[in-house]
């Protein structure tokens, strides 16, 4: 009888320990798949936006600089496409490229045309680059191009830029501004090997993991343009769109300018 109830318990004992044994090793497995798995790009855009930067981190819904005037003729704020604090001030970004891109999205206008300005000023605020444009988009996305008759940008140099709709040219105070700043970085030779080797798709995580918004917003931009069929591609651009803060509404189509050269801005009025 006792060694009826010893094998019992025998059996009874090794079940036991094999559902123990079975849940410790499903688990951690579990476990660790999911902390394992790697955050999609949409994620690691937004872990990069929302990082912490010697200035401090990204809280709520961006401007990309305060407005400094009330522009009749805006029917909503200006949106620098860039991560700045809570009070609108602008962090600065680091880029590795020559002439970065600037991306804003602008409002319905209430006029048939606006002028705008932009202005690429150096760290002592000299001005390196201004120009005056039309504004013929509304409302909607528009990415600047800096003309490759300026000088490029100089590594390790800092730069703030400033965009200005001009509500009322006879008062530049009532100007609708935002504003952000950049420097620029060499780029290691680290960084240019994953480049020559990434794809499209891949070289907006590349430049998402080394920290430069300029060229993964540019990339991004660039991916959902020409793969517009790209579900994910199409996703991740708009997700990128929520955490600048634009309206649910705003088209997510965007108008390139390619800003005029110096010797065009005599007769840019």
């Amino acid at each position: 009888m006792n060694q009826y109830i010893s094998t019992t318990q025998k059996v009874t004992l090794a079940f036991i320990l094999g559902l123990v044994l079975t849940h410790s090793l499903n688990l951690p497995s579990a476990q660790a798949q999911q902390s394992q798995r790697s955050p999609n790009l949409t994620e690691k855009i937004k872990r990069f936006f929302f990082g912490t930067r010697p200035g401090g981190v990204v809280k709520g819904v961006r401007r990309g600089g305060a407005v400094r005037g009330r522009c009749s003729n805006l029917n909503q704020q200006i949106i620098a496409l860039v991560p700045s604090t809570e009070k609108g001030t602008p962090f600065v970004e680091q880029t590795i490229s020559e002439r970065p891109s600037f991306w804003f999205y602008v409002p319905s206008l209430s006029v048939s045309g606006l002028n705008a300005e932009f202005v690429l000023l150096d760290s002592q605020d000299k001005e390196v680059y201004s120009a005056t444009f039309l504004l013929k988009q509304q409302p909607g996305i528009i990415n600047l191009q800096l003309p490759k008759a300026i000088p490029a940008l100089k590594e390790g140099n800092e730069y703030r830029w400033v965009f200005s709709a001009i509500c009322n040219p006879q008062n530049r105070a009532a100007d609708a501004i935002v504003n952000g700043r950049l420097q620029r970085i060499p780029v290691s030779s680290a960084l240019s090997t994953q480049l020559k080797a990434a794809s499209p798709k891949q070289s907006v995580s590349v430049y998402t993991d080394a920290k430069l918004w300029y060229e993964t917003l540019t990339a991004l931009a660039e991916l959902q343009r020409s793969n517009p069929q790209d579900t994910e591609v199409k996703a991740d651009w708009a997700n990128v769109l929520q955490l600048m803060g634009l309206p649910q509404n705003a088209p997510q189509t965007w108008t390139t300018y390619p800003l005029p050269n110096r010797a065009e801005n005599s007769s840019r009025n």
